[in-house]
């Protein structure tokens, strides 16, 4: 009999490290913590994030940030599955970093977007924690490209992707509050990732998860 969950579900186990930052599932301090950071993300008139629940009001926006972790961890599965990690820095969350995949068996292409409260911006953590995944994707699920996306004068994003080894990969716009928003994708593929790694990255825990990645 088990007496720890991470023994049913060792992705409660996985940690990856920067030399700054933490990321792992979030646990029930880390998603209250993220309730409130989610308040204060950005200031007005900069381009809006792609997860159009950080800016719905309280408490519907709260709420959806558990409910959307909630449900990533209920529909799981080898061959579909999106992973959020808090961001931690000296034990607090301050925003999320997620990487997500369809049929990753066969396909071995992985996607990721993150957020981070305003305060904390500016400090180089975006690009950490995006190292971090991308160190998980390609390292250890053995992933051959990863994807990305910005929103057009989004040029922090854009900055964290190129200095990572990214390139522009095509766009496209659709409509949000009658207004026309033009979505930028950016492609790294593994051979451009190795020469633009960031030093310092560690995963732990990851070999007993492999099979829920679908990376066996």
């Amino acid at each position: 009999m088990s007496h720890d969950l991470a023994d049913l579900w060792p992705l409660f186990s996985l940690r990856v490290t920067t030399p700054r930052l933490e990321l792992a599932v979030p646990d029930n301090r880390d998603l209250l913590a993220l309730t409130h950071a989610s308040a204060d993300i950005q200031p007005p008139g900069k381009p809006r994030y792609q997860q159009a629940y950080l800016y719905k009001p309280s408490p519907e926006r709260e709420r959806h940030l558990l409910q959307r972790h909630w449900r990533a961890l209920a529909h799981w599965q080898p061959t579909s599955w999106k992973l959020h990690l808090a961001i931690r820095v000296d034990g607090a969350a301050i925003g999320m970093q997620d990487i997500w995949a369809t049929d990753f068996a066969v396909v071995r292409s992985v996607e990721t977007g993150s957020w981070i409260t305003r305060q904390h911006q500016g400090k180089g953590y975006g690009t950490e924690a995006r190292a971090a995944v991308l160190k998980l994707a390609f390292a250890h699920l053995h992933a051959v490209e990863a994807h990305t996306s910005f929103i057009e004068g989004n040029a922090a994003s854009e900055k964290v992707s190129k200095k990572l080894g990214y390139v522009h990969n095509g766009q496209h716009a659709y409509r949000r509050d009658d207004a026309r928003i033009v979505e930028h994708r950016m492609l790294l593929e593994a051979v451009h990732w190795q020469p633009n790694r960031l030093p310092g990255v560690s995963v732990h825990g990851v070999s007993a998860c492999l099979e829920l990645f679908g990376a066996t």
